[in-house]
């Protein structure tokens, strides 16, 4: 929501400012045009003030009024000529209006020594006697006045100022021509058309110039664009939707399981963390190896493994994923590991990263020699049900057997390979699912016990041990050991745990290892931060 208002917000600041300037750049225009005029008339009234002096029979009469006409027609400047009999401010006739009974009165003039020469200035003075005509502007010299035509939308100037400043101090009134002088102090401290009114000025050439400087309120701006910003403002609401739903998505899937997964690896496999349950030899009831398995939890809390590994999968960060937990269970391990040469981690590997398009990309991981200078035995496990069809991965395996990798067949009996397939393989190890183990030791063990024996003397023919998973009761370990499996894993020994509880288990494995045959030790337990 707040994503969707930003950019509503951000949208039509934008198109306000747009109109702004587009309206400073038009009042610009209209501003320096007229200046051009008034500069244009002065340069006129030099000549014109001189001709009409010498006009004869000025008396306001019809011959008098012809030849003030007259040089109106002739002139595409001139709009109005008025006459001041006495030279003062009384007007008796113009060559628009005629004659005026009582002559018109235009009360002082706006002097500006811009007018070096004498010539005073009415600019939008109240006239009443012409229907229509309600305020006049003219320049007087001697007995005459002249009204120009105007340039530029002045309707569109709310307020105005004329006024005569020096070139090196634009921001100064030295003689005020006609308007509001505080209008320039309000145009020096404005901030730009987008953050209040609108100003434009234009100033004449010379050090000391005469400037013209206008300006229209922002109300003005808006009412004139009412529609336009009517239609910005749904295209606004329109695109801020699309973007609150954009955000919307991006902040449900940074949430999702997938973000949460991808985003942990991408930064190093961070919520991530390695498990360690151990693997014991039956014949010594030592342990002698692990497995790996993989935890994630985060800021959003825990995700399951049957969550996560189907999400790396689709995501296709499956050797990512397998390396950084390699390279934390390593981390964990090597200060622990310290004189127990030969100790096996069993790590679970895909089918996608054994193809021949990844595993080159995999046995070049440095977390393989970091394994060989620990002297661990890394354990790939493979699910048999990866195996597929024919041998496909065998030259796989022996890339990895060839770094000093070992290799295992995991779930065997599950899967649908033949005796070929495992021999192409040669595995080091295979280990007997869960499912098989469950009926040993019951009182009616049944015909998936029967297939244990067969993987017994498959794996005895071939040199390949055998490890049991799943082992729960002190049942199904004695029957494994009378039956000679080599290996065996499951809760009947330890439930996989972090680093700390594991390093415990093998610290109180070792002490058992020690202890006196009679007697017994307290079972360890982790020291309680003080």
């Amino acid at each position: 929501m707040f994503a969707g208002l930003t950019t509503v917000a951000v949208m039509m600041v934008m198109a306000w400012t747009g109109l702004a300037f587009d309206a400073q750049r038009e009042l610009h225009k209209q501003t320096a045009a007229l200046l051009d005029v008034w500069l244009a008339n002065i340069d006129r009234g030099n000549q014109l003030y001189a001709q009409l002096e010498k006009l004869s029979g000025a008396d306001c009469g019809p011959a008098h009024l012809k030849k003030l006409n007259t040089l109106v027609f002739k002139d595409n400047h001139i709009t109005n000529i008025w006459f001041f009999p006495d030279g003062g401010t009384r007007a008796a006739c113009s060559s628009s209006f005629g004659r005026f009974d009582p002559p018109h009165d235009f009360g002082p003039p706006e002097k500006a020594v811009l007018f070096r020469d004498g010539r005073e200035t009415w600019y939008r003075v109240p006239f009443s006697h012409a229907d229509g005509v309600d305020r006049v502007t003219l320049i007087k010299k001697g007995r005459y006045g002249v009204s120009f035509f105007q340039t530029g939308n002045l309707a569109t100037a709310e307020d105005d100022l004329f006024y005569v400043s020096g070139k090196s101090d634009p921001y100064s009134v030295r003689y005020l021509a006609n308007g509001n002088p505080g209008l320039l102090t309000h145009y020096g401290n404005s901030f730009g058309p987008a953050f209040g009114h609108v100003y434009a000025q234009a100033c004449g050439p010379g050090n000391i110039r005469l400037c013209y400087l206008t300006m229209i309120p922002a109300s003005r701006v808006l009412n004139d664009n009412g529609l336009l910003l009517s239609i910005f403002a749904i295209f606004s609401l329109i695109t801020g939707y699309l973007v609150c739903q954009r955000v919307s998505r991006t902040i449900r899937l940074h949430n999702s399981p997938t973000g949460r997964i991808r985003r942990a690896i991408r930064n190093g496999g961070k919520g991530f963390e390695p498990h360690f349950q151990p693997i014991v030899t039956l014949a010594t009831m030592k342990c002698d190896g692990c497995e790996v398995l993989a935890r994630f939890e985060d800021a959003q809390g825990k995700l399951f493994p049957d969550e996560f590994i189907s999400i790396i999968q689709d995501q296709n960060l499956t050797w990512e994923f397998t390396e950084i937990i390699i390279q934390k269970a390593l981390e964990n391990l090597i200060p622990l590991l310290a004189g127990r040469p030969g100790f096996k981690v069993g790590v679970n590997f895909f089918q996608a990263d054994l193809d021949d398009e990844q595993i080159q990309t995999v046995i070049q991981s440095p977390v393989f020699q970091t394994a060989t200078d620990a002297q661990i035995s890394l354990n790939c496990e493979i699910l048999e049900t990866g195996i597929g069809t024919g041998t496909s991965i065998a030259k796989s395996l022996e890339y990895l057997r060839s770094i000093g990798c070992l290799i295992s067949i995991d779930d065997f009996g599950t899967g649908y390979s033949n005796l070929a397939q495992i021999k192409a393989l040669n595995p080091d190890l295979v280990k007997i699912d869960k499912m098989f183990v469950d009926d040993l030791g019951s009182s009616l063990e049944s015909t998936r016990v029967a297939i244990i024996h067969a993987i017994l003397d498959i794996a005895d023919a071939h040199g390949m041990r055998v490890c049991a998973e799943g082992v729960e009761t002190f049942e199904q370990l004695t029957s494994l050991r009378n039956r000679k499996v080599d290996y065996a894993q499951g809760y009947y020994f330890a439930k996989p745990m972090p680093i700390r509880d594991f390093s415990l288990y093998l610290l109180e494995q070792s002490l058992k290892e020690k202890m006196p045959a009679e007697g017994r030790l307290p079972k360890l337990s982790p020291v309680q931060n003080t």
